[in-house]
């Protein structure tokens, strides 16, 4: 792995192993992996805060395709509020579905999208915690040979409690409000 941070903000890898049978079902089966990733970080003043995220993984195995899967990822907090976003690109082998390797092949790989959008609000704090009501959606767009099974454009949605610790440190400044 090769690590460089050039500044406070940001944060960059790049990684390359071989993982020795990781999977009980496919014994003697080993796996290279890379990846790469890009992070950006800042933190504004009080309860604000930026974090993007960019990173790529491929997982290649003896006589397979490579598996590629991406994620992009952004989120805002300011005070009590956070909003974020996320795109994802995998590919899903027919295995990994579970599919009849006898219709759909079997080093057949399935492009899947999904993008997710959502949003947060802290509604007390005790000491040094958090509790934050939020709730996403997100929206799929799995490959086309994959849409009499999921449908065209697939969607879920949660809402959720989250339960986190308060930042460390502080960056006072004017725009800072303490809860």
């Amino acid at each position: 792995r090769l690590s460089f941070n050039p500044s406070e903000k940001w944060a960059m890898q790049v990684s390359h192993g071989l993982i020795k049978e990781p999977e009980a079902l496919h014994p003697g089966e080993d796996v290279a992996r890379t990846t790469a990733s890009v992070q950006y970080s800042k933190r504004g003043y009080g309860e604000t805060f930026t974090n993007l995220t960019a990173l790529w993984g491929l997982n290649k195995t003896a006589g397979h395709a490579g598996e590629n899967g991406v994620l992009l990822e952004a989120s805002h907090q300011k005070r009590k509020t956070a909003v974020y976003g996320r795109y994802e690109f995998v590919q899903k082998s027919v295995e990994e579905l579970s599919l009849d390797e006898a219709v759909f092949g079997h080093h057949t790989l399935f492009p899947t999208h999904a993008l997710t959008s959502g949003a947060s609000y802290d509604l007390f704090s005790i000491g040094h915690t958090k509790v934050a009501l939020g709730g996403h959606l997100t929206f799929f767009l799995p490959d086309s040979k994959l849409t009499s099974l999921y449908g065209d454009t697939p969607v879920a949605g949660q809402v959720y409690l989250r339960i986190y610790p308060r930042a460390m440190g502080t960056k006072a400044g004017r725009l800072y409000l303490p809860y």
